[in-house]
């Protein structure tokens, strides 16, 4: 039986940076619009209502919908002083990540065969980044996935291998006219978690600039070593 896991975020600056900057690339985000510029009051208001759609999502709900149980979620607020300086954001100023854990069926990593990486769940060689949702098979076997709903970008992999291995994801920004499935300026790092055969983990940020991103499942070796054990990517 697979217990539940509690995890904590790693982030980034970069991360940090892209979603203040998505906060304020919300349609009328700006107070003055001779100067462009957005007040402490605005910022919090945005990051508030953020915040507020992801502690009212119904994350059982989303879980039970992909045919999976959720074990845990954790929504952690974090705060960058520097990333928020440089964005022109209070120095205060708090955002969200998801993270989940859940346990789901084997069907589809079992029907996914590794072929080395870098193609798509159909088989097909993948040559550029192309737009919508991906699914990739990887080493494991698992499964790799990356998907946007509304203002949020979400990566998920699940394990259908024998044992216990542990991984960490991470969220890249890259070119929309990239080739292959690159990884790019880092966005966003899980922790590194145990997984078990069926064990699916999310990590879901807010982001809602319309770009190529990728998302890298990185097994964890030893030693401070990791090997990348497949990606997934879309222009989303």
């Amino acid at each position: 039986m697979v217990q539940p896991f509690m995890r904590r975020v790693a982030i980034s600056a970069g991360m940090l940076a892209l979603v203040i900057a998505g906060l304020v690339s919300t349609p009328a985000a700006a107070d003055d619009p001779g100067t462009g510029e957005v007040t402490d009051a605005t910022w919090y208001a945005l990051a508030d209502d953020a915040a507020d759609e992801l502690e009212a999502t119904d994350w059982e709900a989303l879980s039970a919908a992909d045919g999976c149980r959720l074990l845990d979620v954790e929504i952690t607020e974090v705060v960058d002083p520097v990333a928020n300086a440089e964005a022109g954001a209070p120095e205060d100023l708090a955002v969200t990540v998801v993270e989940r854990e859940e346990i789901c069926g084997s069907a589809l990593t079992a029907e996914l065969a590794f072929d080395g990486g870098g193609e798509s769940i159909d088989g097909g060689m993948r040559v550029a980044v192309a737009p919508g949702s991906d699914c990739s098979g990887t080493s494991g076997p698992g499964t790799i996935c990356i998907s946007r709903s509304g203002s949020y970008i979400s990566t998920s992999f699940q394990y259908g291998g024998s044992g216990t291995i542990s991984a960490f994801l991470k969220l890249y920004r890259i070119s929309s006219s990239a080739s292959g499935c690159p990884t790019g300026d880092t966005i966003a790092t899980s922790s590194t978690s145990s997984y078990s055969k069926g064990t699916r983990r999310s990590l879901t940020v807010y982001s809602p600039s319309y770009a190529g991103y990728s998302a890298h499942i990185w097994k964890y070796v030893g030693l401070g070593v990791n090997t990348n054990w497949g990606s997934a990517c879309g222009v989303l």
